[in-house]
């Protein structure tokens, strides 16, 4: 809102806190100005462009159809370098440390880093399942739950997340509903340096495929 305020608003523009809603009635009035300005500031790239911002023609679908005849992955918007905002391969993608290392250096995985390993996950999916599967991930938010979740996405697949802390009967329930075809998941969670069972809670729940990744410190292992 600072950078682009006085342009949008001219002289009635203050500062983001006073001129909000100014801004907000701005982005009703005009949205091809500015929502076309808000996926550039998201460096969000498209596969396919928009014919426009917001198309009002067809009076049938109220509230109009948005980014008609666009196709993208997001995942890629992730992964991808940009000039607008600066992110190159060697930008910091993620940073971390893992839960029970409190006195180990924080980790740091570059952006070409991140690509790679999601590319990798995302490979072997594509060969495995068809595209618009659903794929489950119960895993605590880790490196390794962050690389599948883009990778799901990224080969075309649905992502079902299901919380950690789940009992077996609710992980079956989300798994039922959502029609999993399988279930991203690891051997133990560790909290307070102690190990509590979610792989044995997963097979309790009978997915129909479990993909399981052990426990291991600040290795990436997928």
């Amino acid at each position: 809102m600072e950078t682009y305020g006085p342009k949008f608003l001219g002289t009635s523009y203050k500062d983001p806190i006073a001129s909000f809603n100014h801004f907000r009635k701005f982005s009703v009035e005009h949205p091809e100005t500015y929502w076309s300005v808000i996926l550039k500031e998201l460096s969000i790239v498209f596969r396919v462009a928009p014919k426009c911002i917001l198309d009002t023609s067809d009076k049938s679908k109220p509230g109009g159809r948005w980014l008609p005849g666009s196709l993208l992955n997001i995942a890629e918007c992730c992964l991808l370098p940009s000039s607008h905002p600066r992110k190159d391969d060697d930008s910091c993608a993620i940073v971390w440390r893992d839960e029970g290392c409190d006195d180990s250096e924080v980790s740091c995985m570059t952006l070409k880093e991140l690509r790679e390993q999601v590319i990798l996950v995302a490979n072997a999916l594509e060969v495995t399942f068809s595209r618009g599967d659903a794929i489950a991930i119960d895993m605590p938010m880790t490196i390794n739950a962050v690389i599948i979740y883009l990778a799901i996405v990224l080969a075309g697949l649905i992502v079902v997340s299901i919380a950690d802390s789940f009992a077996p009967k609710e992980i079956a329930t989300r798994l039922r509903v959502s029609k999993a075809k399988a279930i991203f998941t690891q051997d133990f969670i560790l909290r307070g340096g102690r190990k509590f069972p979610l792989y044995s809670r997963v097979v309790e729940a009978a997915p129909h495929k479990a993909i399981v990744l052990p426990v291991s410190g600040n290795d990436i292992d997928i």
